[in-house]
């Protein structure tokens, strides 16, 4: 029975269709659309370079790869929220700002189509005159289903305005409303390479989604207002009383309205739905047939199929969680951007906010501004474990420009970020350049708090910026000033802090270390931004130095050098290895390979290979997969091992072999089982055996059942020929799953009997390891009987300890577990974990806050909370403060004023202002008499300060400097080279062919054909210069063909590198 829900969805899929049916007006977007004012920080300095290199021409190689990079013009639609995407996800919020200003144009009314009308030109004068049909053959080819009818006031001359559904008639008409712009947009987000979806929202707006293979969710775009990933915009923003929310491709179709409410279980919501389905279950069901009808036209592939199914899998937990917390996690108060302010209002699309609201929310903001700290993911890295020489060099960038920049590098490795109106803060091993803190604070004041905590001799980096949001008196108050003295910074020598807070200048640059004054120590503050840069030669190990491995669970770099060559561990093997054989051929590696020095560390998953990596890994990152508790084994979490000190690591930090391992993958949580619905179902008490040979004793059904995930109703008889035969293999099931799954957090079995005596139930009780209920339970058992429908025997329900639903029927469970057992213990514990991925996502959430908190809980015990060994070398002891100190003789200052001057003068400041500087930061002790006199120490060193400098960046690599270093990273091996260069070509051509098909960009490092160039050392410093993008999802790491990218420039440039080694 068609509902008002088929005629909208229909609706939805034929607009998403269009967008696959012209190829041609594919590629004529595509070609329209400027990359290089788009992204040029993404593709000018690259192809500058690729064009160099097909010319020969290595002057303009080195230009374009080491000036064209710090010189790229920034794009117009460049934000300061550019910093929250990456890759194609940026293009992508670039796209809708220029597709905005650019592309579309607004139209409340038509302006006057008679060319002799003046005045009329914004449509203002023209008075509606109603609506018809389509009748020439424009509207009725550009697929307008009605057309508004308008009158010139000035010249009494009719006009209209098409309601174009074509993307074709758009992209030539250029004007529209929101149906217009999103269509449009659409098609130009597919001829990009986009996975687009239309999202037809019922109280009349539409907008787009776009799959972020990087992000792995649907991101919400909304070129009418020139903004994505804002999908609380509507209801918090724009004051929408939501409905439903379609979501459609040429290929799918899914009901989206959970990412755009956190009311969706409100009863005002409910009643709103119920316009259009009578219930959520007949609303379900809709979408379901729709979904199935809409694959089966498109002929869909299966690796399509099960990409769809996936994402809809992870969409699903995602709407269940946000709802279960029915609140949004960040604020959106601004009404509609688009339309005129009367048809805003008449859509009641104003928003919530006004001018008290924003007072409001200027208070609240201001009341949260209080003294604290933020830091990275996992602050600790050891950026060079084997070193030359025990050089550091220190690179502190207050702001070098807007968007995203680097405010510390350490060797090379970013480690702070920038700040606006507050101060970053790095602390560094004076032993082994080991970064063992970042963190940023609102104060200096909590920054002085933090730098008495740290013991003497560390290496501190620190930089502050006053951002330009503080303009005026409200900037000369800065929160920097915040009760503090300069007597706090006394260890710090020449850090002046006096200076800081009486100067209005905006950056403060410092590199010095607590408790000395070395000759490398340098303070910075200027009015523009300057780049200080330190080089130090480290003190000498101590003998006893010695560096660990530390794992950091849930987490992946930023990027990977390679994967463990084949001739320590094949690939095959790696992905069937377990967690610790891949440490044991990690360190196997380590000893014997030449190119180990620069490996920092690796990371790994279960069925994933074991990725090395360098400095270049760092900042690490949060994992986006799944949970320890929804994945398919203890080790099916990312999790990233990095050498630090020992003295940080926690003792108990080892991998051990599994049956070595003391409670290895056991949760430290219980499980909250419905208690006292198994009590009303089985009985009080339940018969348990500690093997399947004891003798059985009673135990409370909640103790008997206590920390089980699933719990299985097993019933079966003695004198039944098919239950003899099946009650062997489900032993084999629950030993397995005991000894090598889940010893706890698992599956427990209940034997419920069908005997006809109760000797025949303990006899062939004797035989089973399981629970069991007593055989005098004659009614429980035959109510539990018809409460599942069990209508023979054996049969096996499978139920959800923590709500009592049915995760596996009786009619599916006995066959899986018939067909696992047949394929060994790797098939048992996919199994289970299938049955885990049925359980309710009310379930499943709980089990992740539980999860979630034990995770944080540990984190905190090992970072410090619970860690003393850590606690020991990462703070001092403080001593109470002496009252007497001795001031620095004139003998002392005429010395240091000597020492300063020059350094000075190398800084930049004229010699009057340098003699003068030096002079006041020599007397600076003299002036308090609670400071000590710092000795310089025997760490030498030197800094220097560039002026006029850009952003931080990291350099690009030509390709033929790659290639170059792939070359020699691989003894020479042409046939190497000439594989990767030849895979990667064959990928390339691939997109050529179908440069809109998502699927041909992505692949996974670790498939068959990919393998030819992720298993050789060097080959991803080669993709990334020919710009593939590689990162992480949840399953393994993808290397991505960027749609930012020149294809035809690619393809030349692979030729000519593939001719190159062809004839060598």
């Amino acid at each position: 029975m068609a509902t008002p829900l088929h005629g909208r969805i229909d609706s939805a899929i034929r607009t998403a269709k269009q967008w696959e049916s012209d190829k041609s007006l594919l590629t004529e977007i595509r070609e329209s659309i400027p990359m290089e004012l788009l992204v040029p920080e993404l593709v000018c300095a690259r192809e500058a370079e690729w064009r160099s290199f097909l010319n020969d021409d290595d002057d303009d190689i080195a230009a374009a790869v080491g000036v064209g990079a710090a010189t790229v013009a920034k794009s117009p639609y460049f934000r300061d929220d550019d910093v929250n995407f990456e890759g194609d996800d940026l293009l992508l919020k670039r796209l809708t700002l220029y597709f905005k200003s650019e592309v579309m144009k607004w139209c409340n009314q038509p302006p006057c189509c008679n060319s002799t009308c003046t005045g009329n030109d914004d449509g203002k004068k023209m008075e509606s005159k109603g609506m018809r049909g389509p009748m020439n053959q424009e509207e009725k080819t550009g697929g307008a289903s009605r057309v508004e009818v308008y009158i010139c006031t000035l010249c009494n001359t009719e006009t209209t305005f098409p309601r174009f559904n074509s993307p074709r008639a758009l992209l030539k008409s250029k004007r529209g409303r929101c149906g217009e712009f999103a269509n449009l947009f659409g098609t130009y987000c597919r001829a990009l390479g986009f996975d687009t979806r239309y999202i037809l929202d019922f109280t009349d707006h539409v907008w787009v989604e776009v799959w972020s293979v990087r992000q792995q969710r649907w991101l919400h775009a909304d070129s009418c207002e020139g903004l994505i990933d804002r999908p609380n915009m509507y209801e918090q923003g724009w004051g929408k009383n939501l409905s439903y929310a379609v979501g459609a491709t040429h290929d799918s179709v899914a009901d989206v309205s959970k990412r755009y409410t956190r009311k969706f279980l409100s009863d005002d919501f409910q009643t709103r739905r119920r316009e259009f389905s009578p219930n959520e279950v007949m609303s379900d069901q809709v979408f379901m047939q729709m979904n199935g009808t809409v694959r089966q036209m498109s002929n869909i592939v299966k690796g399509r199929a099960e990409e769809l199914d996936k994402r809809a899998k992870m969409e699903e937990k995602f709407f269940n969680t946000v709802q279960s917390s029915g609140v949004w996690d960040s604020e959106y108060k601004e009404g509609r951007i688009s339309g005129s302010l009367a048809w805003k209002a008449a859509r009641h699309e104003l928003g919530k906010g006004s001018d008290t609201s924003k007072t409001e929310e200027k208070k609240d903001r201001d009341d949260k501004a209080s003294p604290g700290e933020t830091s990275f993911w996992v602050e600790s890295f050891l950026p060079s474990p084997r070193c030359q020489n025990n050089e550091l060099t220190i690179a502190v960038r207050p702001r070098a420009s807007k968007g995203t920049t680097w405010s510390i590098e350490v060797n090379g490795v970013p480690c702070a970020a920038s700040l606006a109106n507050g101060v970053a803060v790095v602390i560094v091993d004076e032993l082994t350049g080991c970064i063992l803190q970042s963190n940023a604070y609102l104060d200096w004041s909590s920054v002085a708090s933090f730098l008495n905590t740290v013991p003497d001799g560390r290496i501190v980096a620190l930089c502050s910026y006053i951002g330009d949001e503080k303009v005026g008196e409200e900037k000369n108050e800065s929160t920097n000033k915040i009760n503090c003295s300069a007597a706090k910074f006394g260890r710090l020598g020449g850090f002046d802090y006096d200076k800081v807070t009486s100067s209005p200048k905006d950056f403060v640059s410092f590199v010095g270390r607590l408790a000395f004054y070395p000759t490398w120590s340098s303070f910075h503050v200027s009015s523009e931004s300057s780049s200080l840069e330190v080089s130090i030669q480290l003190d000498k190990p101590a003998a006893s130095t010695a560096y660990k491995l530390r794992s950091e669970k849930n987490t992946v770099p930023a990027a990977v050098f390679t994967r463990l060559p084949d001739y320590i561990m094949p690939l095959n093997t790696q992905l069937l290895a377990s967690n610790y054989q891949k440490r044991v051929a990690f360190e196997a590696y380590m000893e014997k390979d030449s190119n180990s020095s620069a490996i920092v560390g690796y990371t790994t998953r279960s069925e994933a290979p074991v990725y090395l990596i360098q400095n270049s890994a760092f900042p690490f990152r949060a994992a986006n997969g799944p949970t320890q508790m929804n994945a398919e084994s203890e080790d099916s979490s990312w999790t990233t091992y990095h050498y630090l000190p020992d003295a940080i690591v926690p003792d108990d930090d080892v991998v051990e072999e599994k049956n070595k391992a003391k409670n290895s993958g056991t949760p430290n949580f219980d499980i909250p089982i419905a208690d006292d619905y198994f009590m009303g179902l089985l009985g009080s008490q339940l018969l348990v055996k500690n093997d399947s040979s004891s003798t059985p004793t009673l135990l409370d059904t909640s103790n008997a059942l206590a920390n089980s995930r699933l719990v299985a109703l097993y019933f079966s008889a003695s004198w039944c020929t098919p239950c003899r035969g099946f009650t062997p293999m489900l032993i084999e099931l629950y030993n397995v799953l005991k000894e090598e799954v889940a010893s706890t957090h698992g599956l427990e079995i209940v034997f419920v009997s069908s005997d006809r005596s109760d000797g025949e139930f303990q006899q062939y009780y004797k035989k089973m390891p399981f629970r069991a209920m007593q055989f005098s339970q004659r009614d429980l058992a035959q109510r539990a009987k018809s409460l599942f429908g069990v209508r023979g025997i054996p049969s096996l329900v499978i139920i959800d300890s923590l709500s009592g639903r049915i995760v596996v029927p009786p009619d599916e469970s006995r066959r899986e577990v018939h067909q696992a057992c047949q394929y060994g213990e790797k098939a048992i514990e996919r199994l289970f974990y299938s049955w885990l991925d049925k359980v309710s996502e009310e379930s499943k959430s709980m089990i992740d806050i539980l999860a979630l908190s034990c995770a944080e809980a540990d984190e905190t015990a090992k970072t410090g909370g619970g860690n003393t060994k850590a606690e020991a070398y990462l703070k001092r002891t403080v001593e109470k403060e002496t009252t007497s100190s001795s001031a620095l003789s004139k003998d002392d200052i005429a010395i240091r004023v000597k020492e300063l001057f020059p350094r000075l003068v190398a800084q930049g400041l004229a010699p009057n202002e340098a003699a003068a500087e030096a002079i006041k930061q020599a007397t600076l002790q003299q002036s308090d008499t609670k400071c000590k006199k710092l000795d310089a120490g025997h760490m030498g060193g030197e800094s220097k300060v560039v002026t006029q400098c850009d952003s931080a960046v990291t350099t690009n690599i030509s390709v033929a400097k790659a290639a170059n270093i792939f070359y020699s990273m691989n003894s020479d091996d042409k046939n190497r080279a000439l594989t990767v260069i030849s895979t990667a070509q064959k990928y390339v051509a691939n997109v050529q062919k179908d440069p809109t098909n998502p699927r041909f960009r992505n692949f996974r490092l670790s498939n068959k054909v990919f393998d030819k160039i992720t298993a050789n050392t060097g080959s991803m410093e080669l993709l990334e210069s020919l710009n593939f993008s590689v990162f992480h999802s949840d399953i393994d790491f993808v290397a991505s063909i960027p749609l930012s990218v020149d294809l035809e420039l690619l393809g030349k440039v692979l030729d000519k590198a593939l001719k190159k080694y062809q004839s060598t």
